[in-house]
C-alpha cells in the first residue's frame, strides 16, 4: 500500500495502485468467507471468496482519504455486507421464515432437553402464531430444505 498517500486524489488512482491495494487486502475477504463458511457450510467458499472480492473492489473504489477511514475498516463492512447480500439472494425463504425457523428450532431442542414430547399446538402458542400460520410457516421451512434424490430413489425402490 506504499502508492497511496494523504491528499491523493483516487479518482486519478493507477490501475497498478488500484491492484496493489485490492490485492493486499484479500486475506481479509478470505478471512470474512472462512468465517461465514463455518456457519453455512452449505455455501461454497470459492463462491463467498468471488462474492467478498467484488465487495473490496468495490470498497477500494469508493475509498476516500478525506473521509478519515483505514481501507481495512471500509472494506471490512463492505465485504461483510457483501457477503450477507449473497446469502440473502441465494436463499429461497424470506429473512422472516428464517425468523421463524430459527425460534422454532431453538423451542425444539429445548422441549426435546426437557425430555418432552413436541406438540405443535403448544410451540404455536409459545412462538405467538395462529396454528395456520405456525403449520403455512412449518410447511415453507420444510419445502425449502434440500433433499437427496439417492435417498429418495432408494425409498422408491424399496
Amino acid at each position: 500500500m506504499s502508492g497511496l498517500r494523504p491528499g491523493q486524489d483516487l479518482a486519478m488512482m493507477t490501475p497498478s495502485l488500484r491492484e496493489e491495494l485490492i490485492l493486499s487486502h484479500m486475506s481479509q475477504v478470505k478471512l470474512l468467507a472462512r468465517r461465514l463458511h463455518r456457519r453455512c457450510p452449505q455455501v461454497e467458499l470459492d463462491d463467498l471468496i468471488s462474492v467478498g472480492t467484488i465487495g473490496l473492489i468495490q470498497a477500494v473504489d469508493r475509498f476516500d482519504l478525506s473521509r478519515n477511514l483505514k481501507l481495512k475498516t471500509l472494506a471490512e463492512h463492505r465485504i461483510a455486507g457483501a457477503l450477507l447480500d449473497y446469502l440473502r439472494y441465494i436463499d429461497p425463504l424470506p429473512r422472516s421464515v428464517r425468523r421463524f425457523q430459527k425460534r422454532r428450532d431453538t423451542l425444539f431442542a429445548e422441549i426435546s432437553a426437557a425430555g418432552e414430547a413436541i406438540c405443535h399446538v403448544r410451540a404455536a402458542q409459545t412462538l405467538g402464531v395462529t396454528l395456520q400460520k405456525y403449520a403455512t410457516l412449518s410447511r415453507m421451512v420444510a419445502a425449502s430444505e434440500p433433499i437427496s434424490i439417492h435417498k429418495v430413489a432408494s425409498e422408491l425402490t424399496g
